[in-house]
């Protein structure tokens, strides 16, 4: 009689000190293959992501301890001795211990691999943050870019216009100099601009990183296949729907994920929506030379009259006054509906957010953008999350086809936000948060073809 073999969950977690050396080297590690719950949340708008691990109480777990004494409650079941370089004798004693209120310290290193029967998949590389002894061992730990808010950045200002990441992040300005970290091959190749980068206070390297989602930049950490450095790279990108003249994320070059419902779903909360482009507004910002936003916001006109060449299909509203500053330096001229006191009132109307990427635009400019930006969205889309098997390891900014057969409105290609991966005592699992639709499914998957 066949048995057929059964998928068992399997994990290993590996806890010490860094190395000053080389960051992503695990020294005098200990090393846990139970535990009973793992929750890691990345997300490619948060360049720091996040894990909880929890341990139950009597969790055993294995060391190494170099030295020529045995410590108190280890069981040295192997030794072996060792010649170092300069000719002295030590001893390694592999033993077991069970984890008490010191085996564990802030700021020790930590790795996560999960998967099934022992094919493990490297999920997390971070720092210990804190951790809680009490009823249960509970550790919160921060990803690599822990290491980004413990570095000053220097002080520089560049210039209002042509400041490229390459430059702030490359040689020229040195933002990421002695961090340990590199920048992802595809944001070189990419070269994106950023616009004025001023930094005359105190800093750290993560700060200026993460002040850049507030102009839709978004720097993440995303492991680089075109190097051979086992150290997580600075990727940095843009959503899809900032701008069509910018690039886009990093690709890890395999090709989007094809997700199945009938055979990798968990299960969904997905709505598909369909919004009527009646009731849509884009609200652009534009960050002016003085170093202040200003806005406008656009909408179809309810009274527009396509035989009438006078008639205007847009309308916009909400704009904000140019300051002094930018209409001297600029030319700039205040968007119409700025001097308007009185502001639409636009809480029925689905507000897509828009930034422009252009540190010297004028109004009359961001309007035209936001219009070309209303005109391209799309008003077909999905909201809520996806939750699949754990067993593929997916990572925030990697893009997934999904394929419905019972509802081929979902079908097509998505850019992943968010992941959360869960693993214990109920199953491994990743909850995806799908914001972009790429493109439409154009062809009917049952035959195969594509």
């Amino acid at each position: 009689m066949d048995i057929d073999s059964l998928d068992i969950l399997s994990c290993r977690i590996t806890v010490g000190d860094p190395d000053p050396g080389n960051p992503i080297v695990i020294r005098n590690g200990i090393e846990l293959t139970e535990v009973q719950q793992v929750r890691i949340t990345e997300s490619y708008k948060k360049l720091i992501g996040t894990a909880r691990v929890t341990f139950p109480k009597g969790t055993v777990y294995k060391s190494t301890i170099i030295g020529p004494a045995t410590l108190e409650g280890v069981d040295a079941r192997r030794i072996t001795t060792e010649v170092m370089q300069d000719g002295v004798l030590i001893e390694k004693r592999s033993g077991q211990a069970a984890l008490d209120d010191k085996t564990f310290k802030v700021g020790q290193r930590i790795n996560i691999k999960l998967g099934y029967n022992g094919a493990l998949k490297n999920m997390f590389d971070g720092y210990v943050t804190a951790y809680n002894s009490d009823s249960r061992f509970e550790l919160e730990c921060e990803n690599m870019a822990y290491k980004l808010k413990l570095k000053t950045a220097p002080k520089f200002e560049t210039p209002v216009e042509g400041t490229k990441v390459n430059d702030v992040l490359g040689e020229k300005y040195g933002l990421l100099k002695d961090t340990g970290f590199a920048l992802h091959s595809d944001t070189r190749r990419f070269d994106i601009e950023v616009g004025k980068i001023k930094i005359t206070d105190n800093f750290t390297v993560a700060d200026v990183l993460s002040a850049w989602s507030r102009h839709r930049v978004y720097c993440f950490l995303k492991y680089d296949a075109q190097s051979s450095d086992t150290m997580p790279a600075i990727a940095v990108g843009r959503p899809y729907s900032s701008s069509p003249s910018q690039p886009q994320f990093p690709s890890d070059g395999t090709g989007p994920f094809v997700i199945r419902f009938d055979r990798h779903v968990a299960e969904n909360d997905l709505k598909v929506l369909r919004t009527d482009p009646r009731f849509l507004a884009v609200q652009a910002k534009a960050l002016g030379t003085d170093e202040k936003f200003f806005e406008v916001t656009v909408r179809l006109n309810p009274d527009y009259d396509p035989s009438d060449p006078a008639s205007k299909e847009f309308q916009t509203v909400n704009a904000t006054q140019i300051s002094r500053k930018t209409h001297k330096l600029t030319g700039n001229t205040t968007a119409a509906g700025a001097d308007t006191r009185t502001k639409a009132d636009l809480s029925t109307y689905t507000v897509v957010p828009y930034t422009s990427t252009n540190m010297r635009i004028t109004s009359d400019q961001l309007v035209e953008e936001a219009i070309e930006y209303f005109r391209s969205y799309n008003l077909n889309g999905i909201t809520g999350h996806l939750t699949i098997f754990g067993d593929h390891a997916l990572a925030p900014a990697c893009q997934v086809e999904l394929r419905d057969e019972r509802n081929p409105s979902k079908n097509g290609v998505y850019l992943v936000e968010e992941v959360t991966t869960t693993f214990g005592t109920n199953g491994y699992r990743q909850t995806l948060t799908l914001p972009y639709k790429i493109k439409g499914a154009k062809t009917t998957y049952g035959d195969g073809k594509r």
